[in-house]
């Protein structure tokens, strides 16, 4: 099942403008896919399962949020900072299930426990890649981290980017030195789907495990 963007605003002059309190009004507002955004995923398999608390579990399925580094050093003006979070998946089923993970999103609450809106973009799209919806074996763990950025729009506003989906950016605008919290959300609900693969082109794909998942928040502190 294809993320929903309709329920997401879209990044515009007036939302861009809001968020930020930018007083700058000559400033250009367009945005587009096409910015260098080098934000790789990684995912691992282990054989380990999770024993955390912070997991929660739907139908033998445990999902725990993941930030290795919960401190973060915000970037200079004119520079970026690099950060990686995301979600350990575990299969505690007797059946194998793949997961599409580029349709795991972040939700963000900011410093008074607000939640932060956040902007889809999509102008691009490529091709599906074995990586994106690996097939989780019972007992078995998987790891996925995105590799997301702190950059500046200008010097009144620090936004963080991410990829969405397959092709498309994820924004969250006007950060501060200050704790914020983030988790995320996963749905899928057909367990076959027609998708065009880097390998096969077009072609149908079957065993996604079915339902959707919040995870629970975990703490990020900003300096």
């Amino acid at each position: 099942m294809m993320v929903d963007y309709s329920k997401y605003k879209k990044l515009n002059t007036i939302t861009a403008k809001s968020i930020c309190e930018m007083a700058l009004s000559h400033v250009s507002r367009r945005w587009t896919v096409r910015e260098n955004l080098d934000v790789e995923r990684i995912a691992n398999m282990t054989s380990s399962e999770s024993n955390s608390s912070n997991a929660i579990e739907v139908d033998g399925i445990r999902f725990e949020t993941l930030v290795p580094e919960q401190t973060v050093y915000l970037p200079k003006y004119g520079e970026e900072t690099p950060i990686q979070f995301g979600v350990r998946i575990t299969n505690q089923t007797s059946t194998p299930y793949r997961f599409d993970l580029p349709h795991v999103l972040p939700e963000m609450l900011d410093p008074q426990g607000h939640t932060m809106q956040m902007d889809l973009n999509k102008n691009a799209t490529r091709e599906v890649e074995e990586f994106d919806i690996p097939l989780i074996i019972p007992g078995k763990s998987l790891d996925f981290l995105m590799n997301a950025k702190f950059s500046w729009y200008n010097k009144n506003c620090l936004r963080l980017l991410g990829n969405a989906s397959y092709g498309g950016i994820w924004i969250f605008w006007n950060f501060k030195p200050s704790k914020y919290q983030v988790r995320f959300t996963y749905e899928s609900y057909l367990a076959k789907k027609k998708m065009i693969t880097l390998k096969e082109g077009r072609t149908e794909i079957d065993s996604f495990w079915t339902g959707k998942i919040m995870t629970y928040f975990a703490d990020i502190r900003l300096r």
